[in-house]
């Protein structure tokens, strides 16, 4: 092993910057030598360790190279039993995930007013197409604020009218409050 790869072993924060290629060097490497191995190179990983000391790679290096290997390792065990590879956009966020505002949002909406409809989505009174078609119908409605009263109203009347609604509001998005 050589100094340095000594070196950065005992200390990880080293003064050596990581170099992200020195891990991809490192995991072609070890493609290389597997390609070899499946092609019938018996000895395919008898150099295997000089290869490696011979890149110079950092402990960051060798850390990014290991998780990018238990990743893939990961994911293909998930994808044998018919589940996701990991998380990502495949599926929709859980129940207790929090929707960023909009700017637009932001400044059309009341905290109290937000915070009621989040309510109404969190226990089920709105699926995530009715909580959206709210926050479009309030968003254009020219109200602002728009307060809880109101995000009520137009949450009733999505919850029980569904795409019905659309007929009540005036050509601006205008819509008609009860007082």
């Amino acid at each position: 092993m050589s100094d340095r790869a000594r070196a950065a072993r005992r200390d990880p924060g080293g003064p050596w910057p990581v170099r992200t290629d020195t891990a991809a060097r490192l995991l072609r490497l070890l493609a290389e030598r597997l390609e070899s191995y499946l092609d019938g190179d018996e000895l395919a990983f008898e150099t295997v360790g000089e290869s490696i000391e011979e890149l110079e790679p950092g402990a960051d290096d060798l850390e990014t190279a290991i998780l990018a290997l238990r990743g893939a390792a990961a994911a293909s065990e998930a994808e044998a039993r018919g589940e996701p590879a990991g998380p990502g956009l495949q599926t929709a966020p859980g129940r207790q995930a929090q929707r960023v505002w909009s700017r637009e949002e932001r400044e059309s909406l009341s905290p109290a007013a937000w915070g009621f409809l989040i309510d109404l989505r969190r226990r089920g009174s709105l699926d995530d197409g009715q909580f959206e078609r709210v926050l479009e119908v309030l968003t254009g409605c020219g109200v602002r604020p728009v307060e809880v009263d109101l995000a009520r109203e137009v949450a009733a009347r999505i919850a029980l009218e569904g795409d019905a609604v659309e007929g009540q509001e005036g050509a601006h998005g205008e819509v008609d409050q009860t007082h």
